[in-house]
């Protein structure tokens, strides 16, 4: 991302657009350098993206000192299969149960 030359104190925004292109949900988050989390900030800084759903983000950059900036801010991306498992439930093929935040379902019967 590029930001053009600007005074300091004055603040830039930026969009850009993040996919999730993989089969499975995912959990991503900014890890933005401690030195420069007063200069740079992400709207959201952390969020749930479901297969193929794609999110804008707002990236706002206020530069704080008269110089130049090279910046690398990673992105980490986590799976949350697991946590989604115990929230909507899991079903085990075969199993003909269903486990749903602690509770177990037959599949042909109501929560016991």
């Amino acid at each position: 991302m590029f930001y053009p030359p600007t005074y300091t104190g004055v603040s830039s925004k930026q969009k850009l657009s993040i996919k999730n292109e993989a089969r499975i949900p995912l959990q991503y988050e900014w890890k933005v350098p401690e030195k420069y989390k007063t200069e740079i900030f992400f709207e959201p800084q952390r969020a749930f993206l479901m297969p193929n759903e794609e999110t804008k983000i707002v990236c706002t950059f206020t530069p704080l000192k008269k110089k130049e900036y090279i910046l690398s801010v990673p992105l980490y991306a986590t799976n949350f299969y697991d946590q989604l498992k115990e929230i909507v439930g899991f079903y085990n093929p075969g199993s003909g149960l269903m486990k749903t935040g602690g509770a177990t379902m037959n599949s042909t019967k109501a929560l016991t």
